[in-house]
């Protein structure tokens, strides 16, 4: 196992005692995995981070990097001797630094030719080959982030570290850059933890997810499972577009409140379920619809194209979900 966390606690000192950020959480990634932890802001997922990298100790549990114990109950090693790479949300780069100077500077301690052939392989990777004269305030966004990935990346750590790496860029670069540096990483075979509160970047990066909230894991698993499959009424509501609304409101026998989906509801003037449309927005090649049940409760519908539907319309639905995408969650 390449990471291994084994029922984790940290926190912090409050005048009232102790303010437990994460509590009893667990996961484990194998060489080469990406995982994420996705949440909202002080969920304690980049608490999480910290432990891992050594910068803030276990008041429980267990945390391995490739079978060593580097945290638990016989002490705790210090930062620097975990061979963990980090990416921080700011980049932190060093501005009087040039681009090749930052690659190389955890590289301390090999000779100068082999700092310089990591430099070159470094900026190669992340497409920054002709860049490496350049200053920080002479990059774009996108470019600093990628110096960060190969400064991050160069010493071969036995963990990747990223502390919601794309928050600072635009949604396109963004999206570009995520794709790029899930590529990146697979291909160097490198094990990674990436935080983030936006399920696009954990969808588009990880292998596997954890949704947090407050300070535990409420549900490990792909993407596919996480949004088809939730465990939990939080998870449910979380992951995706839907609601929770009761199955009696959609004439479903089995009580306590059913996951629906935009694309499990279809529009029908004849359909039985009648609702009542409050809002359409407008996104390009589609029209969301938000639409009232008779108790109240709102759900997302995906208008058709040729729709006329106003705002105070009232309209019919059929609800679609089968036996894999249909899912009681008990209140």
């Amino acid at each position: 196992m390449s990471l291994e966390l084994q029922g984790i606690s940290v926190g912090y000192p409050t005048a009232a005692g102790c303010l437990t950020v994460v509590d009893g959480m667990s996961l484990s990634l194998e060489r080469g995995e990406i995982g994420s932890l996705l949440g909202t802001s002080g969920c304690g997922k980049t608490t999480v981070l910290r432990a891992v990298a050594g910068f803030e100790p276990l008041q429980a549990g267990r945390i391995a990097l490739d079978g060593v114990t580097v945290a638990g109950p016989d002490g705790q090693w210090p930062p620097e001797r975990r061979r963990v790479g980090m990416v921080f949300q700011d980049y932190a780069l060093f501005p009087h630094l040039c681009v090749a100077a930052n690659v190389a500077f955890g590289l301390r301690g090999t000779t100068r030719e082999a700092r310089q052939a990591r430099v070159r392989e470094m900026l190669e990777r992340v497409g920054l080959a002709e860049l490496g004269g350049r200053f920080p305030h002479e990059l774009s966004g996108g470019q600093q982030q990628r110096v960060a990935l190969a400064r991050a990346l160069a010493p071969e750590p036995s963990v990747l570290l990223l502390d919601e790496p794309f928050s600072n860029l635009d949604i396109h670069t963004r999206g570009r850059l995520a794709s790029d540096v899930r590529d990146l990483l697979k291909a160097s075979g490198t094990t990674a933890l990436l935080v983030t509160h936006d399920q696009a970047e954990a969808f588009a990066v990880a292998d596997r997810i954890g949704v947090m909230d407050r300070g535990r894991i409420l549900q490990w698993g792909d993407a596919a499972s996480l949004y088809h499959a939730p465990q939990d009424r939080f998870v449910a509501g979380f992951i995706g577009r839907g609601a929770l609304v009761a199955a009696a409101t959609l004439g479903l026998e089995g009580g306590g409140e059913v996951l629906v989906r935009p694309e499990q509801v279809r529009i029908d003037p004849a359909a039985p379920i009648r609702v009542r449309l409050v809002e359409r927005i407008f996104h390009g090649p589609e029209t969301r619809a938000v639409l009232a049940l008779q108790d109240g409760a709102r759900i997302e519908a995906d208008l058709p194209p040729d729709s006329a539907a106003a705002v105070g319309d009232e309209l019919g639905i059929w609800f679609c979900g089968d036996a894999q995408r249909r899912f009681h969650v008990e209140a």
